[in-house]
Parts: structure tokens; C-alpha cells; sequence
């Protein structure tokens, strides 16, 4: 009897160390890196509609047309600004200073142009480089919409509506291509090492990198006055 006793205390106790030691094994789970951060983000897309029809104005096409050329129009113009002197400072070989120009100029260029055009612009993204360009829940589910579209090989296309304001409202899809990937790439391997420094400098929170060709980058999302 008394041989039997110390068996099952032997057991206890073989089976009380074992249990600790998976405890601590969890424990002592490595955080999640960037990269696989951002992949858990692609996986969470919802529904297929960025608001609710009944919710919508009447636009007549010919309304809907013209917010959109002119949309399109600014987003160029906004677009051709950064990539001119972007395209000088890299081909001059100042990476450095040309993500220098990004961080500087990038809010005053924006805010110049919706003066210009009598329309509020700006870029924001799901994962963002410059926490200023925050997204609102809105244009968070215009970019799921986008992401959700691309990943069943879609294009996405501009698109339009009244927001819930009833401000004429425009989204236009920034697709991530090969040269975007110098800076938004994966560091390990896409990245130069200079840009990575100056990255980490300039914005220490940094979730816009491990992206790859033909992945969403973001929005320009286009603001008109109300018709009055």
C-alpha cells in the first residue's frame, strides 16, 4: 500500500513540473514581428459594401463624372510633384534627403493643393508611416473594399458617394509598384541600409514596409464642398 501511495505523489508531481514548464514555454513566446503584424491586417477583410445604398444621394453620371476627373486630376498633380523631386534627389543619390523631403513636405503639399482645388486631399493608408494621416473608419472600409478586390485579382477603381456628411466624397486606390519598394519593400532585402537608418529616424513607428508589387498602399482620399 505504502509503495503504491509514493507512486501516485511521484506522479503528481512529474505531472505539476511538466504543466510549469509548458507555462512558461508560452510564456516566453517571441512577440510578433512587422511583417507578420501586417499579414494578420490583409487577413481581417469585411464585407463587400463601403456603405449602405440607401444612405446615398442621387448623383446624376454627369455629376459623377466630373467629381471624378477632377479627382484624378489633383491626385496626378499631387503625385507628379512628390515623384519629380523624389525621381532628382534619388537619382542624385541623397535617399537620405529625399525621405527627408517626404517627411518635411509631404502635409504641406497636400494642404496647397486642396487650397488650389477648392477640395480637401490627402493620402492615408491602413498602415501608416506619418500618424497624421490617420484614416477615418470610412476610408478604412473603402481600403478593406480595395484590398478584398485585389486579392480575387480585381482592379480596383476609383470610387465615389456621399459621406456621411453629405460631402461629395472620392477614393482613389495608390497601388504599390516595383520602385515603392525601396521604401516600403522589406528591409531586409528591398530597402538599402541608408534608408533604413534614416527611416528609423524619421519615424520610429513606422508600420509602412513589408509591402510588395501590386499590394494596396493606400488611398487619396478627396473631399468637395457641399452643393449648396
Amino acid at each position: 500500500m505504502k509503495k503504491h501511495f509514493w507512486i501516485w505523489i511521484l506522479a503528481g508531481l512529474a505531472v505539476a513540473v511538466s504543466c510549469n514548464r509548458s507555462k512558461d514555454k508560452k510564456e516566453s513566446v517571441p512577440a510578433k514581428t512587422q511583417a507578420e503584424i501586417n499579414k494578420e491586417n490583409d487577413q481581417r477583410l469585411e464585407g463587400d459594401h463601403v456603405t449602405d445604398p440607401s444612405e446615398l444621394k442621387v448623383m446624376t453620371p454627369e455629376e459623377k463624372e466630373a467629381y471624378l476627373k477632377k479627382s484624378k486630376k489633383m491626385a496626378k498633380n499631387a503625385f507628379d510633384i512628390f515623384s519629380a523631386h523624389l525621381t532628382r534627389l534619388f537619382n542624385e543619390k541623397k535617399p537620405g534627403e529625399a525621405l527627408e523631403y517626404c517627411h518635411d513636405n509631404a502635409l504641406r503639399i497636400t494642404d496647397s493643393l486642396s487650397k488650389a482645388h477648392g477640395a480637401e486631399i490627402k493620402r492615408t493608408s491602413y498602415r501608416l508611416r506619418n500618424k497624421k494621416n490617420k484614416p477615418t473608419p470610412q476610408e478604412e472600409r473603402v481600403m478593406e473594399v480595395f484590398r478584398k478586390q485585389i486579392l480575387h485579382n480585381m482592379k480596383p477603381k476609383p470610387y465615389m458617394h456621399y459621406d456621411n456628411e453629405g460631402y461629395p466624397h472620392v477614393y482613389i486606390p495608390i497601388i504599390v509598384q516595383k520602385k515603392c519598394l525601396m521604401c516600403h519593400g522589406d528591409p531586409n532585402k528591398d530597402i538599402p541600409e541608408v534608408i533604413n537608418e534614416k527611416l528609423a529616424e524619421l519615424y520610429p513607428s513606422d508600420k509602412a514596409i513589408f509591402f510588395k508589387e501590386g499590394d494596396l498602399r493606400g488611398i487619396w482620399s478627396i473631399k468637395f464642398p457641399k452643393k449648396k
